[in-house]
């Protein structure tokens, strides 16, 4: 069999199998003995839970994480800073890959007129934005960034959702 990871971005509260089981509504399984958990909230809406030692194997609270974290949540479409960064208001997404064509080059604003030129006088005129990181300055200004090593070393990386 190969390995495999996954990332999910979940919502969870500690909750022992038999507080669970009273949020859900229904057994979860024969309970023998109490156990310590998460009570898990998927994106779809769906509810169920986790033994602890499970859960925490598979999650991790979204707070401080290392680079390869705000990659993973980068992926998951959510914005990231630096806790350590100077400038406050700064943060990082993911563009989202696009096909932009014809009809629209025209009228890009964030493309030179001679940039339109050629693009234009191809024989299928398209632009395809793929994986970039862009990070938003508090005036608005989105610019292409790309990591320092202290950046990919730093563990102080957190969502951004204000």
């Amino acid at each position: 069999m190969k390995k495999f990871i996954g990332t999910k971005v979940i919502m969870a509260e500690p909750m022992t199998m038999t507080e669970a089981q009273k949020v859900l509504g229904r057994e979860l399984k024969p309970a023998t003995v109490e156990e310590d958990g998460y009570l898990v909230e998927y994106m779809d809406g769906y509810k169920s839970w986790s033994p602890k030692s499970v859960f925490e194997k598979a999650y991790h609270e979204v707070g401080s994480v290392n680079f390869g974290g705000a990659i993973d949540l980068l992926k998951a479409g959510l914005a990231v800073r630096r806790k350590g960064w100077n400038g406050k208001g700064m943060f990082i997404v993911k563009q989202v890959p696009s096909h932009i064509t014809a009809d629209i080059i025209p009228n890009m604003q964030s493309l030179p007129q001679s940039a339109k030129d050629i693009i234009m006088a191809r024989k299928e005129p398209h632009i395809d934005y793929t994986n970039q990181m862009l990070i938003i300055n508090p005036d608005g200004r989105a610019d292409s960034w790309v990591p320092s090593s202290s950046d990919v070393f730093a563990e102080d990386w957190e969502v951004v959702d204000e």
